[in-house]
C-alpha cells in the first residue's frame, strides 16, 4: 500500500472527528480504528504521523473519550 500524504492524514482526523461526534459512538472502537489506519497507511514524511498522534489526542480529549 503506498504511503498516505498529508492530505490523507488530515481527510482521516476529519473522519475520526465526524464519528465521534455521534451520540451513540463507540469511542474507543473509534479511536483503536483510527490507530490501525495509522499503522496501515504509514505516511511519507515521518512528521505527518506526529501531527496525526497529537491531534488524535486533542480530539480524542475534545470528546471526553477514555
Amino acid at each position: 500500500m503506498p504511503p498516505s500524504t498529508r492530505e490523507d492524514v488530515i481527510l482521516q482526523l476529519d473522519r475520526v472527528d465526524t464519528a465521534l461526534e455521534a451520540p451513540e459512538a463507540d469511542k474507543a472502537a473509534i479511536l483503536r480504528e483510527a490507530l490501525d489506519w495509522l499503522a496501515e497507511h504509514p505516511p511519507k514524511v515521518a512528521a505527518d504521523a506526529l501531527y496525526y498522534r497529537e491531534r488524535l489526542e486533542v480530539i480524542r480529549r475534545r470528546h471526553g473519550a477514555a
